[in-house]
Parts: structure tokens; C-alpha cells; sequence
């Protein structure tokens, strides 16, 4: 609040002196003859608040704006909260000027400062003859208001219906829209008034047509520069519409269309605004030496203690503090120790009569008091003061406070405050003071019917703490630059994607974040025209990711999202690509010592987890909690998500951080690759509480995450999903006389689809069957470019078809429903070397586990990097000259599968063919044409002692030296002894088949698989001749001469589908090379395992396995088509499910009944405070877990009623109670008993004790 700058003595000051002081030369205004020309309208009263970014400034209809026509500020930034205490304000009020002198030198001048005497201006646009009546100016005090997401809205109508868009489709604000022959606006008739885009190209503005309203129609924008701002606001006033009692003048003929407008970004942008004014002269004779400007009272906070300066190279004129603390006696808003800054910049003032734009003639200032030096009393001082005179007719002068010195000048304080040597108010130790501010241009000739533009824009920034007295305005004209170049292209923002809709589901003690409108977004692709300047190949930004934040309240602005007092980024997602860290060049004026470039500091904006895009989040910590960061109950949360885009249209040299990651830098031509997204961004709130009473009793049945049990009907695959088969579907395999099921059943949340609850509430009770269809047809790899799915609810009847192909990482929601989906295809492992980096060359998972977790019996050789034949998993890019241990370049460069279980487990293809130990067969042909990793494939390998289960197999001889070996076999051929059964007997009449204790599953195919061991005969010692998998614990021989790998009980896990080896056996018995191809091609994986120390097998009898015990090994296959006994989607995967123990059960009465035990209140005790409270006149508590419907009654102790609430909300959980009674006045300290009758259910009693405060008579 500020007082008005006429006290009771002032007023009557002025009433005296009111026509007192004239210019040399020039007519007295007569105030008879300006009634003669002008009508009798009433002044204007309409109102309305510029709020779409983090100001609310109020507009008037009357040529002022800023304040609330009762002595408060209305510039409030950052703006608070709807409801909230209000915050300081930056601007007090605001008008044009326009002054000149006639043919018979009349002084003309309309002008508009507080309303105090009076006006100047008055709603509503003239005629011809530059005349109005009292009717119109009433009918024009109004505000045209419209929003860009409205425009949006008849742009994607426009494009359905093309110029026929269906009337009641058509937002309110823009039928009204005052475009010229607006057929829905009688009050326009054939007046040019508001601007807009012809889109019909009928010459009027129909928005049925498509049109839309834009902010300048100038031909210097052009038509692939129309813009449209987040907000904008249109009105017209005049100074014919009454007589000139504001300044006294005769008025002029001026009418004045007004357009404010703003937009909601995430940097600077956000706290600016910007004004454009249309002056058109309807008057018809001209008028000479006019000047015509921006008047401001600016009121950073405190009126009172405020500097002005003028940046000649913007044509800025400046507001700063005069201190480091802002504030002071009679001020109740202030920016405290953090001062701002604001600046005024004059972007284009009006044409001379040559066409030439004047630009800024003059910045000049005066006090808010009756000296000289002080508010204007007449019309030649308001002239005086847009010409660049003091009221007493002297010049404003160089050096001191500008008056009374001997070298004139049209600029007062031009140089920055930190400059000791420049003139600033600083400098000068001028005296404080409440300034206002004129910025003009002329003086030029004004014909009949000339119309001027005058753009003015004004920009904020609160610099750090510490930056005053005498700050630099460094950080301000960087501000002011981006707001330059915004004018500079004609208000054109490059938008970046839009940020998608949040819904927040609440549950106990968690919150579930989901995204909608995601589809759109996710496609951005849009050109940005400062690249396009540049001449380079990649012009254009694309859609690379989210960015989600928790807020420490609702009131954070989204350029504040990189505080972290505010803001903490707490999930990041985006595309799976080559992109991950994104660092933009942010420029740091206080690192700008006398070189800029010091000051552009490489600044990471992203580090991207490169994982895939998600739409769904779970949020269990309080980002901003110390201590337990467990969510709280009944607490709001607040979030808000960002979309942001990237382009490296040229990247600098490498560079690497602290740990070693590659940090790509742009180069001083591309400062920014990252480019966050500015529309949509809103702020979501959520909170956490139980959930039993809801829906007269909601018991969920299914958590965040989980997922139903899946049944493959055809088709096979699983893309980049971990599979995992129910020990049933387990047994139907090892049970079937086929070795196999074509209808395995997947654990809930492992099938090769993923399909999950995000929202348990709404999770129906039905059947489901989800297809992949490939339009263009295949009988093999689906194409992922191709192919979509299919959801159908078997039960309702209902569909849902993707919006992607499965080629793309989107994760989609069904709300309904409360499921996402998500399918993305994959390549099979191997391939090009850039492939496999960039997916683990297809390895998802490996993995063991121990049915006992103590019994950790399996070990196994760990390959070892290096020269030496214990480097025997050849995956990297190892290749020293002439070595015989180099790895196989091009097979797995990332080394994946050279990690797999502590380095013991790899597929067939990377490991060693060396003769003395390795695990791989091999001929003349070698080993490129076989055990591709294409032909991997997922695979349970579980050993256990039930005999039942254990797999016939072979038995290949591992001694090297066929003369040691047992019958002279070779090293891989079938091993030359009596076979045996599972007991440990001899088969007689039979070699080279045992038992492996265990077996092997295929999980996406459904299949046994075949799985057999070696040993080396001549290694009796170690185990290695009984035809029996039982290895030792030893490496090497005791003199270290030898390896015995614990008998060579290797073990190789094949593709093909078990036939207990069968097959197997025929190809080694022939024993020709082609025959063992046969076999040794369809191994995906070997181990050269040993029995850990400490540990010992049981005896054959009991099952040899100490403890169950399952690897498992996930590889990606691409879905392909599979024909199973019941083909209904031509082979191509088919899957169903049932969403029975997933569903939430809504009105069960005993859930109902139990939840009015977790009633309560809090808190409870109330010692004057609770976290509830929002500001210092706030008492409240919540009483919480209600039913939707209940009485709440609220006694004293002694039975005296103080609150009856009857409640039926199904929004919330909670009531928050105010602790005052019926009566609204506030309730004493002390113990009150709480009754809820919830009809159907039951009742509950509470106690309650509080201490209330002392009323903070402070905040009044």
C-alpha cells in the first residue's frame, strides 16, 4: 500500500494552481471550450488481472493500470496464490502521455495519473468525426480476454472442420472477440479494432471461419510470424469522452486500442509482461510538436526508497533499491534483503511524419511532491515532462539529480550503479525518494487519421542476496535481451513440447503420478528459426523426455524448478537413444569480470537415464522430508512435470565429469540443445491417506505395479520384458508327454507384455485378450514399424487400440480401467556393434537363486581378463598381435555376457575353443558359422534332487589327449562308457547317455529343453569318469601342472526341444564333423562349474543337489509368429488374462465398519499450531479417514454444541475444521468431544484438546 501523492493540503494546493504555470508562447487551455467538444461519459470502472505467468497486474479501461482505484498497488510479483496473502508489488500504476500544440497554438495534452482531479481518457473507440457518446463509452468499459489454450483449441478445431467449425464447439472469449465485423459482437460494426487472423480470408472476423485473435497484424510480422501470446487482453479508450479534468488540456481526438499480454514460461519470460498500444488520431486537423510515452509510477516493495536509471543501449528505463533491504516505516509489503529489479523496455515508439521510427527521445523522471522537481499541476507540466522540460520551463541537466545543472540532456542516469564513474542515482547518493517515469518520443507531426504504435515491455529479476547497493544491472539486461528478441520475432516463442496432464491417485501413505495427453507430445518435431538461421542440417528440436518435480508448495513458478529450496527433481524419463546428458551454456553475470566469456558456464540440464519413456510414477518419499521421508497421511504433495526437446545441430570435443561419463558440451554457436517445453505447466496437488472410506468401503486387492497372470494362446517373444512361468505352468511342461505347453502361464508382472495396475481403485473384475497385429502381414519377426496391439475386455465387449506401434517406448494408459500397457519389440542379441552397446546386446537378466540361501554349493570357473587360458569368456574388444587369447571382435564388445553369475556362466558363442580347457567344439570351419547370438534363447536351468525331474542326456568326453581318454575318444565326442540310469547302475547294451540333475525351459516357447554335461575320463580322481555331474572344487592340480576344473563337469544348455537327447546321441555315435554340428550349433550356454568349498553333494540315492537351485537367463527375442493348437490371430502373439484377485471391491460394509476405527484428528494434542495452517490468521485441523456421507458434531465438555458439519464429499477424506464454532467465532482452549454418525455404517466418538494462540493482530 502507498499513499497517493496529493495529501489534503496537496489537493488544495493544486485546485489553486491548477491552470497556473503555461508554456511561453502558447494559448491557455480553457476548460469551457474543451466541454464544448466533448461528450458527457462517466469514467471508467472495469477491471481486470493479467495473471497467466507469475504476475498479476490489474488493467483499468480508463488508460491506467496497476492499482485498484483505492490506493493499492496491483503489480504484484511473484503473485501469490489464489486466496493467499497477497505479496509485494513492483509497479504502482501506468498511462500513455500525448501532448502537442495545434494550428492556433493550442496546448493539447491526455494524460492519466490516479483519478485524483479527475480524467483524460474514457472507455470506448471513436468515430469518424472523432466523436463518442456517454451510451458508447459505457458499452466499451470492458476487457476483451482470451487464452492461447483457446486458440489452440479453434486451431485443432480448425483443422477437423476446416472453415465451418460448429458454433457451439467455439470458446466464449473468442466469439466475443472485437475483430473487425465480428457477426457475434454488436458493438463492432465495421470498426478496425482488435487484431486477428483471417484464416477464411473473408476480410471479418467470424471465428466460425477459424479465425482467431493474434497480437499484431502488422505486414512486418508476416504471415508465418502470426503469434498469439498465453493471455491477452484487449480494450479501447479515448480522450473525447468528457472534458480533460485529470490535466486540464482540450483534448486531442486520440483513440487508444490497448492489447496487455503474457506468457507462462519456464525462464525470465515468465515474469515479464507486455503491453501494446494503438494510437490512432481521429481528429482532422494536425498537430504539431507532439510527443507521445510511457508514464510509469514504479514501487519496487516500498515506495519509498527507490532508485531510477536509463540503459541507453536498450532504451530501458530502470527501477532498483537504493539499499540492500527493501522496506522501511509505512511499508506492510516489501522484497525485504532481496531487492529486484525492474526494467521498462521501450521497444518502438511512434513513426514521424517521413514513416521513421523515432525510438526513445528521452527517459526523464520526477518526485512524488509539489517542488520542481514534483508531480505535474497543469497541462504545460505534464507537456513539459514528455518534452524534457522541469515545471519551471528549465532542462534537465547532466550530473547530480538532474536538475539545475549547465549541460542538458534528454537521459537522466545513464550509467550503471556498479560504475563508479558512470552518472547513476548511486553514484550521486541521491536521496531516495517515490519516482515516477517518463519515456517519450518526439516531438513529430501528427496528421489526420495517423496511427502509432507504441510496444513496451516490462521485465523483472530479483538478483541474489548480496547484490546490493550499487548492484550491475547485468543480470537485468540479460533478462531484457531475451525479451528484445522476443519483439525482435514478433512475439514468437519456440514453445518446445507441451507438458503433459497429471492425475495423482491417492492411497495410503502413496501417491501414484500418471500422464494423459502424452501421444501429441511425445511426436514433437518442430523447427526452431534461430537454427534455421544458422544454415545448419538439423534445424529442428525433437521430443526427448519428462522431467517431474515435487514443490515445496503450490506457489513455486516454473522457472524456479532449478532451486533447490523449492523444487527437487525426483523422476526423469526419456527416449532410449544415444542421448543422455544435455548441457546447456547458461550465462553467470557474476562471473563477468571484464570477460563475457568467463561468465558461460557449461550447465547440465539433463541426466538422462536413457531407460525409455514411462507415464506412470510412484511416489513413496517426501523429497523434501529430513529424517523419515515416508509420505504422511493427509498431507498435501505438490508436483508439476516439464517436457523438454533436444537438438545437436553441432557438438564440441568430448568431455568427461568426475565419474568417467561422456558429457556432450555445444559450442558457443549452440548454446542451448536443450530446450524445455513452456506450455501446460501446471502444478498438481496430492494427498495421501487410507483408503477404506471410500466408496462406503474400498478394499483394493492389488498394488501399484502388479500385474495379472498371463496365458500365451499363439505367437511367441517377449521384446525387452523379463518372463518368469508359474511353478505350475513349470510342471505342465516337465509333466507333458510333449515336452511342452502352447499355453504357458506367466507370473503376474513377468509376462513377455507388460501390463500393470497403476491405479488399484478402478482395476475391474473381467477378462482380457491382447493381440499384436502386423498390417503388413508376416509369417515370421513381426515388423515393430508395422504393429500395434489390440486390448479387448472379453467381458464388457469394450476395445482399446495402441497409439503407437511397438516399435516406440510408450507406456499407455487405459484410466478406465486403472492398467497401462506396454509393448516394445526387440532385436535378437548380436547384430552391428553400435546395436548391441546400445541394448546390452540383448542380455536382460541372469540371475540365481538358492531354494536354501545359506546352501550357496554352485560354483564355477570366473573367466580372467588377460593372456592365459583361464580368459575363457572372449567377449570385449581385446586384441594383442599375435596372441591366442584375444576376445572375438564384433560378437560382445560391451562384454554383457561376460558377467553373467560371477563370471562362471556365458552363451556358447564368446567362449574359448583353446584345446586344454575350453568349453566350445570346434573344425576347420571354426566357429562363425555357428552359435550365433541370434539363436540365443531365455532359459530356466534348475537343479534339484527330485529324480523325477532330472533330464536324460548325453555324456561328451573333455580329455584333450584321446590317449588318455577313456576308449580314445576325442575331446566332444560322446563319451566311450556304459550309460547309466539315475540310481548310478550300468545300462547294459548302451554308451555316452547319464542323467543332468535337473532340466531346462524354454519360457517363451513353452519347452523342455535339452541340457547335457562332459567329463573328462582321464581325471579319475576328480569324478571325471562315473557318468555322473558331480564336479569338485578343483581348479588345478596340486603341482599346478594341470587343470582339472573339478572333472570338467561342464554343462551345455541347447535351444532344441528335449527328446532326452535322442537326436543328440545319433549325431555323436556317427561322429563325422556335420553330424557334431548338429549338435554343438543349437548350445546357447556353458559353465565350467565346480562345488564351492565347504560345501558337499548328497549321495546319488538322495538326489545329489544340496538345495534347489534355478538360474535364470532373459535375452530380448522379437515377437515373431508361432502357431500354436488354437490359432486365431494368425500366428501372431495372442495372450489373455483375468483381472479377478487385481480388483478393487467398492461398498463392502464390513471394510466400511472397520475403517471408522481409523478416524482421528490431528493434531491431537493442538498446541497453537499444525502443519495445516497457511498463514499467521490461520487455525486448523483435519479430522480424517470419514466416509463420503456422516454427520460431524462437535461438543465441550459440558455437553455445549459448537460445530455441526453434514459432510458428503467424495473428493477428500478428511474435514478440515477452522476451530471456530457455528457462528464463525473462534473456539477457547480446551477438550472437545467429536461425534461422526456415518448413516448405514456407524458412529464414532474422538476427544480433542487444543491451545489456541493470541490473535496475530500483526497480519491485520
Amino acid at each position: 500500500m502507498k499513499k497517493l501523492w496529493i495529501l489534503a493540503t496537496g489537493a488544495l494546493f493544486l485546485l489553486s494552481t491548477v491552470s497556473a504555470k503555461e508554456i511561453a508562447g502558447l494559448e491557455p487551455d480553457k476548460l469551457s471550450n474543451a466541454q464544448k467538444l466533448t461528450a458527457d461519459c462517466t469514467p471508467a470502472s472495469a477491471s481486470v488481472d493479467l495473471n497467466i505467468n507469475n504476475i498479476r497486474a490489474r488493467l483499468q479501461t480508463g488508460g491506467d493500470m496497476w492499482w485498484d482505484l483505492n490506493n493499492d498497488a496491483k503489480y504484484e510479483v511473484p503473485k501469490s496464490l489464489e486466496g493467499e496473502p497477497e505479496n509485494a508489488s513492483s509497479l504502482f500504476a501506468g498511462a500513455i502521455w500525448i501532448g502537442g500544440i495545434d494550428e492556433t497554438g493550442q496546448l493539447k495534452v491526455a494524460a492519466q495519473t490516479y483519478r485524483q482531479t479527475g480524467n483524460d481518457f474514457f472507455p470506448g473507440p471513436l468515430d469518424d468525426l472523432a466523436s463518442i457518446d456517454a451510451a458508447t463509452c459505457k458499452a466499451w468499459d470492458k476487457h476483451y480476454q482470451v487464452y492461447g489454450e483457446e486458440i489452440d483449441s479453434i486451431i485443432a478445431l480448425s483443422e477437423k472442420y476446416g472453415t465451418n467449425i460448429p458454433f457451439n464447439l467455439i470458446p466464449q472469449n473468442l466469439i466475443d472477440w472485437p475483430g473487425f465485423g465480428n457477426p457475434n459482437n454488436g458493438l463492432v460494426g465495421n470498426r478496425n479494432l482488435a487484431p486477428f487472423q483471417d484464416v477464411d480470408a473473408n476480410g471479418y472476423y467470424d471465428p466460425t471461419g477459424g479465425d482467431y485473435p493474434i497480437i499484431d497484424d502488422a505486414p512486418i510480422c508476416g504471415k508465418d510470424k502470426v503469434t498469439y501470446a498465453d493471455q491477452m487482453i484487449w480494450w479501447v479508450y479515448n480522450d473525447k469522452g468528457n472534458i480533460h479534468s485529470e490535466t486540464g488540456a482540450t483534448a486531442i481526438g486520440m483513440e487508444v486500442q490497448a492489447l496487455a499480454f503474457g506468457f507462462k514460461t519456464n525462464d525470465e519470460v515468465n515474469d515479464m509482461t507486455f503491453y501494446k498500444y494503438r494510437l490512432l488520431n481521429k481528429a482532422t486537423s494536425p498537430i504539431d510538436s507532439v510527443f507521445m510515452g510511457q508514464w510509469i509510477d514504479p514501487d519496487l516493495g516500498c515506495a519509498f526508497d527507490d532508485y531510477i536509471a536509463c540503459d541507453l543501449e536498450t532504451g530501458m528505463g530502470i527501477v532498483y533499491n537504493s539499499s540492500g533491504v527493501d522496506g522501511g516505516s509505512g511499508c506492510v509489503l516489501d522484497y525485504g534483503n532481496q531487492p529486484p529489479f525492474l526494467g521498462v523496455d521501450y521497444f518502438q515508439g511512434p513513426l514521424d511524419e517521413d514513416g521513421n521510427e523515432l525510438g526513445l527521445s528521452s527517459f526523464l523522471y520526477y518526485n512524488n511532491d509539489f517542488s520542481q522537481l514534483g508531480n505535474p499541476e497543469n497541462a504545460s507540466d505534464y507537456y513539459g515532462y514528455l518534452s524534457g522540460t522541469w515545471k519551471d520551463g528549465t532542462p534537465f541537466t547532466s550530473g547530480g539529480d538532474a536538475y539545475g545543472g549547465s549541460v542538458p540532456t534528454n537521459y537522466v542516469f545513464p550509467g550503471d550503479p556498479s560504475d563508479a564513474a558512470g552518472w547513476s542515482e548511486c553514484t550521486e547518493n541521491n536521496q531516495s525518494a517515490d519516482r515516477r517515469i517518463i519515456q517519450a518520443s518526439g516531438p513529430f507531426r501528427l496528421e489526420p487519421g495517423a496511427k502509432n504504435d507504441i510496444v513496451v515491455g516490462i521485465v523483472w529479476v530479483q538478483p541474489p542476496i548480496g547484490t546490493y547497493p550499487c548492484p550491475s544491472f547485468k543480470l537485468l539486461k540479460q533478462a531484457d535481451e531475451k525479451a528484445q528478441a522476443l519483439f525482435d520475432a514478433c512475439f514468437r516463442l519456440t514453445d518446445g513440447p507441451s507438458a503433459p496432464d497429471m492425475s495423482i491417485v491417492e492411497l495410503d501413505k502413496e501417491l501414484i503420478l500418471s500422464l494423459t495427453g502424452t501421444k501429441e507430445i511425445e511426436m514433437y518435431h518442430e523447427v526452431d528459426s534461430r537454427i534455421t538461421a544458422l544454415g545448419t542440417a538439423d534445424t529442428f528440436f525433437d521430443y526427448q523426455g519428462y522431467q517431474i518435480y515435487q514443490l515445496v508448495d503450490g506457489n513455486v513458478s516454473a522457472q524456479d524448478y532449478d532451486d533447490p529450496a523449492k523444487s527437487r527433481l525426483i523422476f526423469q524419463c526419456d527416449v532410449k537413444d544415444d542421448i543422455s546428458k544435455i548441457v546447456n551454456i547458461v550465462y553467470d553475470p557474476t562471473l563477468d569480470v571484464g570477460n563475457p566469456d568467463n561468465a558461460n558456464v557449461p550447465t547440465l540440464q539433463v541426466d538422462g537415464q536413457n531407460q525409455g519413456i514411462q507415464h506412470t510414477f510412484q511416489i513413496l518419499n517426501d523429497a523434501f522430508a529430513t529424517g523419515d521421508k515416508r509420505l504422511i497421511n493427509h498431507k498435501t504433495y505438490y508436483f508439476s512435470i516439464i517436457s523438454y526437446a533436444h537438438n545437436y545441430y553441432e557438438v564440441a570435443d568430448t568431455v568427461f565429469d568426475d565419474q568417467g561419463n561422456v558429457v556432450n558440451i555445444s559450442t558457443k554457436e549452440q548454446l542451448q540443445p536443450y530446450l524445455a517445453g513452456r506450455k501446460n505447466i501446471k502444478i498438481y496437488s496430492g494427498i495421501p491417506h487410507i483408503t477404506t472410506p471410500e466408496g462406503s468401503g474400498l478394499s483394493l486387492n492389488a498394488s501399484y505395479g502388479d500385474g495379472p497372470e498371463m496365458v500365451r494362446q499363439e505367437g511367441t517373444g517377449n521384446g525387452i520384458f523379463i518372463t518368469d512361468l508359474t511353478e505350475e505352468s513349470m510342471m505342465e511342461i516337465l509333466n507333458s508327454p510333449t515336452n511342452q505347453t502352447y499355453h504357458q502361464v506367466y507370473k503376474g508382472g513377468a509376462g513377455p507384455v507388460a501390463v500393470k495396475v497403476y491405479n488399484p481403485k478402478v482395476v475391474p473384475s473381467a477378462d482380457f485378450e491382447l493381440k499384436l497385429i502386423d498390417t503388413a502381414g508376416t509369417t515370421g519377426i513381426l515388423n515393430g514399424t508395422s504393429t500395434k496391439w489390440t486390448l479387448t475386455n472379453l467381458t464388457t465387449g469394450e476395445v482399446v487400440n495402441s497409439d503407437f506401434t511397438i516399435d516406440a517406448e510408450n507406456e499407455q494408459l487405459i484410466a478406465d480401467w486403472g492398467l497401462s500397457v506396454f509393448v516394445r519389440t526387440a532385436r535378437n542379441p548380436g547384430g552391428p556393434v553400435d546395436v548391441q552397446l546400445a541394448n546390452n546386446n540383448g542380455l536382460l537378466s541372469s540371475s540365481i537363486v538358492y531354494e536354501d540361501p545359506q546352501a550357496t554349493w554352485l560354483g564355477g570357473v570366473a573367466d580372467q581378463e588377460g593372456d592365459g587360458v583361464l580368459n575363457w569368456i572372449r567377449s570385449g574388444t581385446y586384441a594383442p598381435d599375435a596372441s591366442a587369447f584375444g576376445d572375438y571382435l564384433g560378437r560382445d564388445d560391451g562384454e554383457f555376457y561376460e558377467k553373467m553369475i560371477g563370471r562362471t556362466w556365458t552363451n556358447y558363442g564368446v567362449a574359448t575353443d583353446e584345446k586344454s580347457i575350453g568349453p566350445t567344439w570346434t573344425d576347420a570351419s571354426h566357429y562363425s558359422t555357428l552359435n550365433q547370438l541370434d539363436s540365443l534363447v531365455s532359459v530356466d536351468i534348475v537343479f534339484t534332487s527330485d529324480k523325477s525331474l532330472w533330464s536324460r542326456c548325453v555324456v561328451v568326453e573333455l580329455q584333450t589327449d584321446e590317449q588318455l581318454s577313456q576308449g580314445d575318444a576325442s575331446k566332444f565326442d560322446i563319451r566311450d562308457a556304459p550309460s547309466k540310469d539315475k540310481d548310478g547302475n550300468v545300462v547294459a547294451g548302451e554308451k555316452g547317455m547319464s542323467w543332468f540333475p535337473g532340466y531346462a525351459i524354454n519360457p517363451e516357447t513353452g519347452e523342455r529343453l535339452n541340457i547335457f554335461f562332459g567329463e573328462d575320463s582321464w581325471l579319475v580322481g576328480q569324478n571325471g569318469n562315473d557318468m555322473i555331474w558331480n564336479p569338485t572344487t578343483d581348479i588345478f592340480s596340486p603341482t599346478f601342472n594341470d587343470f582339472w576344473i573339478g572333472g570338467k563337469h561342464y554343462i551345455f544348455v541347447t535351444r532344441q526341444k528335449y527328446d532326452s537327447c535322442t537326436s543328440f546321441k545319433d549325431y555323436l555315435v556317427s561322429g563325422t564333423s556335420l553330424d557334431k554340428r548338429n549338435v554343438y550349433k543349437k548350445v546357447c550356454w556353458v559353465s565350467m562349474p565346480l562345488l564351492n568349498t565347504g560345501f558337499t553333494f548328497k549321495s546319488l540315492a538322495d538326489g545329489l543337489i544340496p538345495t534347489k537351485t534355478t538360474l535364470k537367463f532373459r535375452v530380448s527375442k522379437p515377437y515373431k509368429v508361432y502357431e500354436t493348437d488354437d490359432v486365431q490371430n494368425n500366428g501372431m502373439p495372442r495372450y489373455t488374462f483375468n483381472t479377478d484377485n487385481l480388483s478393487a471391491k467398492i461398498g463392502d460394509l464390513p471394510t466400511a465398519v472397520n475403517a471408522l476405527d481409523t478416524i482421528g484428528i490431528v493434531p491431537n494434542p493442538y498446541y497453537a499450531y499444525s502443519s495445516y495452517e497457511k498463514s499467521q490468521i490461520d487455525n486448523r485441523v483435519k479430522i480424517t479417514n470419514l466416509p463420503q456421507q456422516c454427520k460431524i458434531t462437535i461438543y465441550a465438555v459440558d455437553g455445549t454444541l459448537i460445530r455441526k458439519v453434514n459432510r458428503d464429499d467424495a473428493s477428500v477424506t478428511s474435514y478440515d475444521w477452522d476451530l471456530k464454532n457455528d457462528a464463525g467465532i473462534p473456539i477457547a482452549s480446551g477438550i472437545y468431544i467429536i461425534h461422526i454418525d456415518a448413516p448405514g455404517i456407524g458412529e464414532k466418538t474422538i476427544k480433542w484438546f487444543g491451545v489456541m494462540r493470541p490473535t496475530d493482530l500483526d497480519s491485520y
